[in-house]
């Protein structure tokens, strides 16, 4: 690959891709180009795009807005046929910068080369070590593909999955979409083998039609979880000047999604932990809900929030509650939720979700705190480095056996089973790493009770529209 503007300033972005580019361990040549340097990084520097021993795939573009057109053209002619532009200063700073850019699109074009950006912050894939971006960030591979229309928050959503564990199968900042557009880029996700789940932000579209054809289509193979700004008038016209987007009818683009199979959510942190559940959780087969729980006060907040989802936390027929009353003691609630009230530990904990998951009437159980399937073992204060080291280490030992016999019971009953606990033990180290830790076996532990009936509600909406279009 080539990459245009390299700089040997450590504060310029020709630094700092061509540095991304290395430390990531791209296994393919770099070139960079800057007429006025011999060596970068220890990469010797060619003057011009003409002066390259061959013809690179890729072409990454940071020099000013005023010699893009010029270096594009010189690309083209090259025989380069995909080019980024990181660059800005095109379309989103007005009538001037859109002639820039349309002028660059027809070179392009002309030349038989397609463009990604303007005005972006560049493309990862991983799989093949190649980090072409400007913040130094390098997810592993991994199934979740995100594709946004604001690099800041396609690194926010990359962190974020990064951080729980789960890597990356590529990651496309689509800046201005002067070519490519948003529905280019799911059209070529949704064939993509190392995707499973796609993770979008978008601001507005040139095409609407398209996206809502692109977007049916590609939601029947794989899921398109959607974070949509703009929907407030200020939202709106700062879409405007960032990425030059026209972000349309909020109500419009809420029914577009719902016809489509896409799922929308509010916030980068849904966004990810929707598209984490989707990875590996069965599709629920109606709305009934099992909720588990060690407190009645988290049990409670998650009857109201699946309530208010439109999810039904049903009765249990009384073989089940018959099953349940076999193992846990005499004062449990006998009702849904099922209130462990700190009064059974250890297998009975598992066994409950098992129960609701043989349960006819439960479609998706929720588990609620892993404390009471954890070990008893309280760590003084005072306790050595070695010790608390050693307790960590049975403690994520403990909690990834009680996920494995949840993933067993998952894959049995072919129901999904929800986790979220707060760990009174534990620091904001520990709950890193066990974070971290669980999503190294593809599994996830939500914080809330409202987050994990936010999961299983939009889990039963995917659901029902792949049968809808069955």
């Amino acid at each position: 690959m080539v990459l245009l503007g390299a700089s040997k300033d450590p504060k310029k972005w020709g630094f700092i891709i061509l540095a991304n580019l290395i430390d990531g361990g791209f296994r393919g040549r770099i070139y960079p180009v800057n007429p006025r340097e011999e060596e970068i990084l220890g990469l010797r520097v060619y003057r011009s795009v003409k002066d390259l021993p061959e013809t690179p795939d890729l072409a990454v573009i940071v020099v000013p807005p005023s010699s893009v057109v010029s270096v594009v053209k010189d690309c083209a002619n090259k025989g380069i046929r995909a080019g980024v532009v990181i660059t800005a200063g095109f379309a989103e700073i007005g009538d001037g910068g859109k002639r820039l850019q349309r002028e660059m699109v027809q070179v392009a074009r002309s030349g038989g080369m397609m463009l990604m950006g303007p005005n972006c912050n560049g493309i990862m894939n991983p799989s093949n070590k190649l980090y072409a971006q400007m913040p130094s960030i390098f997810p592993p591979p991994g199934p979740i593909a995100i594709v946004a229309q604001s690099g800041t928050v396609a690194i926010s959503i990359a962190r974020r999955s990064v951080v729980k564990g789960f890597g990356c199968s590529k990651y496309i900042s689509t800046g201005n979409e002067a070519d490519l557009h948003f529905e280019d880029y799911l059209e070529y996700l949704a064939e993509d083998p190392q995707t499973k789940v796609i993770l979008g932000y978008v601001e507005g579209f040139r095409d609407g039609l398209r996206f809502f054809h692109t977007a049916k289509e590609v939601s029947k193979k794989k899921p398109v979880v959607l974070l949509k700004a703009g929907e407030s008038p200020a939202g709106a016209r700062a879409a405007i000047s960032h990425t030059a987007s026209l972000a349309g009818s909020d109500a419009v683009f809420e029914a577009v999604c719902k016809q489509a199979g896409v799922i929308r959510v509010g916030d980068p942190d849904e966004l990810v932990n929707i598209g984490v559940a989707l990875l590996h959780q069965p599709l629920p087969q109606g709305r009934r809900v099992g909720i588990v729980t060690a407190g009645g006060g988290w049990g409670v907040l998650a009857a109201d929030a699946c309530t208010r989802l439109g999810l039904e936390v049903v009765s249990l027929p009384d073989d089940t509650l018959t099953e349940l009353d076999s193992f846990l003691p005499d004062w449990w609630n006998r009702g849904n939720p099922i209130d462990l009230v700190a009064g059974a530990r250890g297998d009975a904990v598992v066994k409950s979700v098992e129960a609701l998951l043989r349960c006819a009437v439960v479609d998706s159980a929720i588990l609620l705190s892993l404390m009471l399937a954890l070990p008893v073992r309280r760590l003084r204060r005072a306790t050595s480095e070695d010790e608390r080291e050693h307790w960590e280490e049975t403690m994520l030992s403990a909690i990834g056996d009680t996920f494995g016999q949840l993933n067993e019971l998952t894959e049995r009953y072919q129901k999904p089973v929800i986790v979220a606990s707060e760990l009174a033990f534990a620091d904001a180290s520990f709950e890193m790493k066990m974070t971290y830790a669980l999503g190294e076996r593809n599994c996830v532990c939500y914080t809330l009770p409202h987050q994990a009936a936010m999961v299983v509600a939009n889990l039963v909406r995917y659901s029902e529209y792949l049968r809808s279009v069955s």
